[in-house]
This record gives C-alpha cells, structure tokens and sequence, in this order.
C-alpha cells in the first residue's frame, strides 16, 4: 500500500494526465481534493452532503464568537454542524423554536456568519417547518453549542432586578410554582431564559387572556433589570406578559383547560 506521500504524488500524476488527455472537468476534481481539507468534500455519501450556496446567518456577536470556538475546538465546521441540524428536522429528532418577528432583533445588533450547507437539506428542512433556513440555522447552532437560550442554567446566575408582580389566575400560579419546582427551578430564572429568548428571536410570545371572572393573584418575580428594560425597549408587548408567555410555553400549561 502506498504511503500517503506517494498516494498524494500518484493523485497529482493522475490530474496531470486527465489534463493532457483533454478531461480538465475530472483533473480540476481530483485539484479539489488536494486542496487543504478537500477531503470533506467526501464526508457525506449521499447526495446531500454537497455544499450548496452561501447562506448568511444572523446571529449576536457574543453567540456568534461562542458558536465559531466551540466549532473549532471540537474539530468540525459550522456548516457541517448546520447540515447535521437539516438532517435531524428532516428526521424529526430535532425541532426549532419558532422565530420571532425581525423588528425583536432591534433589542440587540446582530452580526453575520456565512455557511455553505446542502441546498437540498436546506429545502427539505424549509418545507418541514415552513420557517427559513436562516432561522433553523441559528437556532440549531445555538443548542447543538449550548449557548444564547440554550446555555445551561446556573453556570452564571443574573443579578436579581426589581420586584415585578403580574396578575394570573390563582391556579396558574400555583402550577407554574408547582411545575418550576418540580423541575429544580427558579420562576425568576424561567423568566429570565424567556427574556433572553425573546430578545435573541427564538421565542414569539402570545399573550394569554383570562376571563372577567378569575381569581387573579400575584406571581412574584425579580428578572433581571437589563433583560426587563431591554425587552420593554422592543416595544412588542410589556414584558411581563412575555413572562407570563414564557411560563405557560415552558411548562406547557394551557388556561383553557386549566380549572
């Protein structure tokens, strides 16, 4: 067997002779795979593993940078990463948080990271979930790295804000507290995971509506005075409603079959 030297040496013979025998489509392929790290360009066997065109996704410059150092510490590129994502909301092993509207991601400048993924997963990924490969892209990224809404919870706890108090009904109360707690977790965490979310555009919040007639109590909270201001600032909704939101999404509590 050859040694990886004379492999490379037979391999550039081999494109040299496709050339003087008029085949230069074949010796410019042979090129590719020469080329630093053309040998990815083989990872995938079937036919969705090739690179389609650019597709720039936004992203804020602190996630952006965590995404870019995890990838390179863990040897592997982020379209690789992104077309592993596709892959696993075609399957579905994998579902995206719903997008929010553009105007939230005024809260917060945003930067670019250009991918080159399969067009084919792309389109096969759109299709699934009828949102944009942009959105997909990003948010897969953020978990499959752990970071923005999907960093875990703790490692840097917020700095307590202001007292807030919105008005739910009794019983949503006491299941959100029963549900948190059950969970291990903080309603003022929650809370502040829900901001963050909101604000990076992987959470779109509907308000609830509770009838005349409940016994609304309050459900004592202390977000972040930062998260708090910022998302007052997009101007949407107040964002204690896009707590309370959160809360129900969460822990999938739905007040209409709430008694």
């Amino acid at each position: 067997m050859p040694t990886n030297r004379d492999l490379r040496s037979q391999v550039a013979a081999a494109s040299r002779r496709l050339r003087e025998v008029d085949s230069p489509t074949l010796a410019e392929a042979i090129d590719h795979l020469l080329a630093p790290r053309g040998w990815v360009a083989l990872r995938d066997t079937d036919p969705d593993g090739a690179s389609g065109p650019t597709l720039t996704v936004l992203l804020t410059k602190e996630v952006r940078d965590q995404i870019v150092a995890a990838a390179a510490e863990a040897g592997v590129t982020v379209t690789d990463e992104v077309n592993d994502g596709y892959r696993k909301v075609v399957s579905g092993e994998y579902t995206p948080r719903k997008p929010a509207r553009a105007r939230y991601g005024a809260a917060e400048e945003k930067v670019t990271i250009s991918i080159t993924p399969s067009l084919s997963l792309r389109q096969q990924a759109e299709e699934q979930t009828g949102v944009s490969a942009r959105h997909i892209a990003a948010d897969y990224l953020m978990h499959r790295f752990s970071v923005g809404p999907y960093a875990p919870s703790g490692t840097d706890p917020l700095p307590p804000g202001a007292t807030r108090n919105p008005q739910v009904p009794r019983t949503i109360r006491d299941l959100i507290r029963a549900r948190a707690k059950d969970a291990g977790r903080k309603v003022t965490d929650d809370v502040n995971d829900g901001f963050q979310a909101f604000l990076d555009g992987t959470f779109v919040p509907v308000a609830p509506v509770w009838s005349d007639t409940e016994d609304l109590v309050n459900l004592r909270m202390t977000p972040t005075d930062d998260l708090y201001e910022q998302v007052r600032d997009a101007g949407e909704l107040r964002p204690l409603t896009v707590a309370v939101a959160y809360l129900l999404d969460k822990y999938d509590i739905d007040p209409a079959k709430v008694q």
